[in-house]
């Protein structure tokens, strides 16, 4: 493993790594993988190809938390008008100088809650990538934030939030699931039984249920991406119209 680059973040130091086996990329906060992308700028963890699949479609989305951007170029590349923002300073710089990140990706460095209270545009989707070693970073830990995050940006699209888990600490993601279905939402929550990841994925809707997610394009995904799409099973609270899980 060879540092590229290390520097001092919002949230803790940050590394950048790339294997010397196949030159993938990490992006590292303290002990946390961020972003793990290939030297094409595809992510290699699963839940990444997971989110991608329920967004698939949107013309423009918002993302919370950028990292390395690897899901913002995955998007950006298929089509979709995309806009992170990152409260870390030093984010968009990393993201474009070591991962590759689509040049068409609107990158603002900024905190998220006021931009979202300033920002006039809505968007077809929204995404909540936003964690730290211990899991998602306050104030998105809170389903009354989730609730008006998606009223506010995306009223008629989907909400969706990667939960990520520390080895020893759990997500909490069926809790949050059942909170936001009580608020009146359609919510599923994505979980997969096999691979090393535990990242598990939340999708909410004000209208209509919960998309279906299609697992499309084995094939052409990472091996780990493969194991945490086939082996992902669904939960919806008894409140919430149900998702599926369907593969083509």
């Amino acid at each position: 493993m060879i540092e590229l680059a290390r520097r001092e973040g919002a949230f803790g130091t940050i590394r950048i790594l790339e294997q010397t086996s196949d030159k993938a990329r990490i992006y590292m906060i303290g002990d946390t993988a961020q972003t793990m992308v290939n030297r094409d700028g595809v992510s290699l963890s699963g839940y990444v190809h997971a989110i991608e699949l329920l967004v698939r479609g949107a013309e423009t989305l918002l993302m919370i938390g950028g990292g390395g951007g690897g899901l913002a170029t995955m998007l950006a590349r298929a089509g979709t008008s995309v806009t992170v923002v990152d409260v870390d300073p030093e984010a968009e710089d990393l993201a474009r100088r070591y991962f590759w990140l689509d040049p068409n990706v609107r990158w603002v460095t900024a905190d998220a809650i006021r931009f979202v209270e300033t920002e006039r545009k809505q968007f077809d989707a929204v995404v909540v990538d936003a964690c730290d070693g211990f899991g998602i970073v306050k104030p998105f830990d809170d389903p009354e934030t989730l609730a008006w995050l998606l009223d506010r940006t995306c009223p008629a699209g989907p909400l969706v939030v990667n939960l990520a888990r520390n080895d020893d600490l759990p997500t909490h993601g069926k809790r949050r699931a059942r909170q936001l279905a009580g608020r009146g939402l359609s919510t599923t929550l994505y979980s997969a039984r096999e691979g090393d990841e535990g990242n598990e994925v939340l999708h909410v809707r004000r209208t209509g249920r919960t998309r279906t997610l299609v697992v499309a394009d084995l094939d052409q995904r990472p091996p780990n991406a493969q194991i945490f799409l086939t082996s992902l099973q669904a939960f919806t609270p008894r409140l919430a119209k149900p998702g599926f899980i369907r593969q083509v």
